[in-house]
């Protein structure tokens, strides 16, 4: 495993006292790199946590527009009628609760394997963080407190996989679903 390239920053301990240190990236680039090697192991994954990000965000504006033709085209002419004619207003929202639904089975598909490909990358991160330390000579370790290289093992990597299983997703949906606002916006009333 290369080594890390980093500089430390000062950083408040636990509750706020004392000062800690953690390391910063001194290269982002070198870091999102090694990070992109471990991503494209799981290509077909991540093609269909794409389709799935898609699908679900498209599906919660979609299915917003939808509010519109319901309450214009059934609420309001049914307000007043002594026997309204229902059939319509609820095959619309039968519609509506299918876009949502599949929304949801969408969501639900791209965060399972999300968790899939962020445990993978754990793993292998894990194992070769192992297998390099296992090579590094005693004096290393001499140097260096079990709790900083237990907090690389754990608190780093477990960041690492929060940051993969929900930051990126959340991220491009979020994303995704402004883009999708402001197209339907467009569409509506340009």
């Amino acid at each position: 495993m290369a080594q890390r390239e980093s500089r430390a920053v000062s950083a408040p301990g636990p509750g706020g006292h004392g000062r800690g240190k953690f390391e910063k990236p001194q290269n982002a680039r070198a870091t999102l790199t090694r990070l992109l090697k471990y991503l494209g192991h799981y290509r077909s994954q991540l093609a269909l946590i794409a389709l799935g990000i898609i699908i679900s965000a498209l599906a919660g504006v979609v299915g917003t527009y939808f509010i519109k033709p319901i309450i214009n085209d059934y609420v309001v002419p049914l307000i007043g009628q002594q026997h309204p004619d229902l059939t319509g207003l609820l095959r619309l929202i039968l519609v509506l609760a299918a876009i949502y639904a599949l929304g949801i089975g969408a969501a639900y598909l791209y965060q399972r394997l999300m968790i899939n490909v962020s445990s993978g990358i754990l793993l292998r991160l894990r194992t070769e963080m192992y297998e390099h330390m296992i090579r590094l000579p005693l004096r290393y370790h001499d140097s260096h407190g079990r709790g900083e290289l237990m907090s690389r093992y754990s608190n780093d990597t477990d960041s690492l996989r929060e940051m993969l299983s929900q930051g990126l997703p959340q991220l491009f949906n979020g994303l995704l679903t402004i883009i999708s606002v402001f197209i339907m916006m467009l569409v509506l009333s340009p």
